[in-house]
């Protein structure tokens, strides 16, 4: 979740995932869930109780502007946490031993909390309402993001890099059967690193059947969603294709159990059982 604490009386935004369940929700399932009736309200409940989703800019950026998404995305209160865009920094963090923090965007929370504040307060014109029902709401959070213009530019760079990196890898390997176990080789799955193992895992798969599948623009983006998604979340939502790469990765491991949008309703129902 991510609440404020107060360093030397100074209030700071803490995101954390600590020990509630962790659901991330692809841009599909969101507008699924957001349906006005009793999915919606069990969602929000669950996730109110001890759950808590993983939100990241390019969901913010790309979730749809309507009221009915936007109020269910406010409904989820401060039982949210914003992830890192790009997996390679994240693989990063594990190697230094961030732990449960290294999926966390401290850069999302900073610039976040500072235009929040002053859209709220602007120039200190009056007092601050820090309650977490104001402060955080996910809908701000995605109007604030579809305004960064830099946000959606990093979006596009990191998107455009991976399929470059994914065509490269595919014509060494197309060169030389051995160049992608150079490059890439596989790995052990690690609880301590467990995005490391997806990155790698996954970009493998996308060498491997980049002659069937032609990467498109915003796949590279879709990479970096599944792999934050399925090394840090419990319950995670996919479109199709990510969801099969993702349950074709190597065993044994402990990642998310994956739904797509047909099976929402069965993501809410081991949501519930599981904060119970």
């Amino acid at each position: 979740m991510i609440r404020f604490t107060t360093e030397d009386g100074i209030p700071t935004c803490v995101a954390e995932l600590g020990d509630r369940v962790g659901v991330y929700l692809d841009n599909d399932a969101v507008s699924e869930l957001a349906r006005p009736g009793d999915l919606r309200t069990r969602f929000v409940g669950a996730i109110r109780r001890r759950g808590t989703l993983l939100f990241s800019f390019a969901n913010a950026i790309e979730v749809s502007s309507s009221a009915v998404v936007w109020s269910f995305l406010d409904e989820i209160g401060p039982e949210w946490v914003p992830l890192a865009l790009s997996p390679w920094r994240v693989s990063e963090r594990e190697k230094a031993g961030d732990g449960p923090s290294a999926p966390i965007s401290e850069h999302f929370v900073e610039s976040y909390f500072k235009e929040r504040a002053y859209d709220l307060s602007p120039e200190g014109s009056r007092l601050l309402d820090l309650s977490a029902e104001t402060f955080f709401r996910l809908s701000a959070v995605a109007s604030w993001a579809m305004k960064n213009s830099g946000t959606a530019r990093s979006t596009e760079k990191i998107d455009e890099a991976i399929r470059t990196r994914i065509a490269e890898e595919r014509a060494a390997y197309e060169a030389s059967s051995d160049a992608l176990d150079r490059s890439l080789p596989p790995i052990k799955f690690n609880g301590t690193r467990p995005a490391t193992f997806v990155l790698i895992h996954l970009l493998r798969t996308l060498v491997l059947e980049a002659k069937a599948y032609q990467l498109r623009p915003h796949d590279g983006m879709d990479l970096c969603h599944a792999v934050l998604a399925a090394s840090y979340g419990q319950l995670v939502t996919l479109d199709k294709q990510w969801k099969r790469r993702v349950e074709g990765l190597p065993k044994p491991h402990q990642l998310a159990t994956v739904y797509y949008r047909p099976q929402v309703g069965e993501l809410v129902e081991r949501l519930e059982a599981l904060v119970a």
